[in-house]
């Protein structure tokens, strides 16, 4: 085999030799150093092989966040906490630029779609066996928690030996909108004059063999629609529900109708003077003696990191260790673990600081405008409903961001940037697979 074909293979293998890195990353909370000689060994046989590296909007806030990188590991103070983290986004990136660089035709995005599917079966799955559940949340489910195995621990730097009941939940809010709308897949005016569509990536000669992906699709939601319940996240679930109700009302404007219902609804429970006691509700800490105070505490000591370290952050993932050493907490026990400021905007810029919430603001805002401009473009049911599945997703988690956080560079976090490349991709690819269409 000459080198030129084995550099050819290694740019093939580059998602699965990410998953493995990534896989022993979760376990460790480590990245040895020929691991990341390994990607960038992949990056210069892709411009050897193919002459090129695909560019995308998302570009310049990438390389603002990685040059913040080496800021963040200068300033912490605890390194042990701030290096898995720093090691997170250097994955992500690395996982994003591989989406962008291995998907080029419609039939690649169609075996995204499935690869993506079974990555959320397997996500709801690793939660429902690996989470610390919750005993006493909205309600008890004992008699549930007891029963379920519990075949994940030891995760590093995790309170009780398995997964943040909030981080799966987190997770699931980005999974949930994007297999409904795979499941709710209408009719295009493309499909009814019988044009070309992105098919399922089976043979054409069989429309059966298209079966697999619809159950799989459909055991992947079911699987995560159970999981959500049981994390009990009621960040989590609200956001799910915003994501799944805009999906609705995408494809059945009278949904809409819900809108002003809800409004009326909300200004009844004010005017009845039970507003706080939904806020408090909604915005309890997963302590047993969380509440709205609590939660408006963690803000007002975030807000006071900003101020005092606008420029640097205090380091990712430091929040709880900073904020109990110079920002003593007058609700939370001196040894209560609080994460991060539960606030996804608010946390970034508290442990990089404004330029690095911009970066970021950068992304989600590009992210919006290539998933627009792509779904209006694509004259596709089945590549509308995944670009839609993935906008409703982004816009579920970061509601749930508006009352709890992703720390930059958290391990399910990387489910994001692969949303941010699917829709780079689609974005870069509109006009050719509209013509394609035509």
């Amino acid at each position: 085999m000459s080198v030129r074909r084995l550099a050819a293979w290694l740019v093939r293998l580059e998602i699965p030799i990410l998953l493995l890195v990534y896989a022993y990353f979760v376990v460790t909370d480590h990245v040895p150093l020929a691991a990341f000689g390994m990607i960038g060994l992949i990056w210069l046989a892709r411009v050897w092989t193919t002459g090129k590296v695909v560019g995308t909007p998302f570009d310049l806030p990438i390389l603002i966040l990685l040059a913040w990188l080496p800021i963040s590991a200068a300033v912490s103070n605890y390194p042990a906490l701030t290096m898995p983290k720093i090691y997170g986004v250097l994955l992500s990136v690395a996982f994003f630029y591989a989406v962008v660089n291995q998907i080029t035709t419609r039939r690649d995005l169609a075996w995204a779609a499935w690869w993506l599917v079974l990555a959320c079966i397997a996500i709801s799955i690793a939660g429902l066996v690996g989470t610390d559940w919750a005993q006493n949340k909205i309600i008890s489910m004992t008699f549930i928690y007891d029963r379920l195995p519990h075949v994940i621990q030891g995760i590093p730097r995790s309170i009780a030996g398995g997964f943040a009941r909030n981080g799966v939940g987190g997770t699931l809010t980005l999974i949930v909108p994007l297999l409904a709308a795979l499941v709710w897949v209408p009719e295009s005016d493309a499909d009814k004059r019988g044009q070309t569509r992105m098919e399922i990536p089976v043979p054409r000669s069989s429309a059966a063999f298209r079966v697999p992906f619809r159950l799989s699709v459909a055991i992947a939601l079911a699987l995560s629609l159970v999981t959500l319940a049981l994390t009990q996240s009621r960040g989590a679930i609200l956001g799910t529900l915003v994501g799944l109700f805009a999906l609705a009302v995408l494809r059945e404007r009278r949904f809409a109708w819900l809108i002003p219902a809800g409004a009326v609804t909300l200004l009844v429970v004010l005017a009845v003077g039970q507003g706080s006691v939904v806020a408090d509700f909604l915005l309890r800490m997963d302590a047993a003696n969380g509440t709205l105070a609590s939660r408006m505490e963690v803000w007002t000591r975030g807000v006071m990191m900003v101020q005092d370290f606008p420029f640097t952050g205090i380091g990712l993932g430091t929040y709880n260790n900073v904020a109990h050493a110079l920002y003593p907490f007058f609700i939370a026990a001196p040894d209560e673990v609080v994460a991060h400021a539960h606030n996804n905007l608010l946390e970034v810029a508290v442990d990089v600081g404004i330029p690095g919430l911009i970066a970021y603001v950068a992304l989600r805002t590009g992210f919006v405008v290539c998933a627009v401009r792509a779904y209006r473009a694509v004259d596709d049911a089945s590549a509308r409903a995944l670009i839609a599945g993935l906008g409703f997703g982004m816009l579920a988690h970061q509601t749930f961001g508006l009352t709890d956080a992703f720390i930059l560079g958290t391990k399910p976090g990387v489910l994001m940037w692969v949303y941010f490349a699917l829709a780079a991709v689609s974005f870069a690819r509109r006009e050719e697979w509209r013509e394609a269409d035509g």
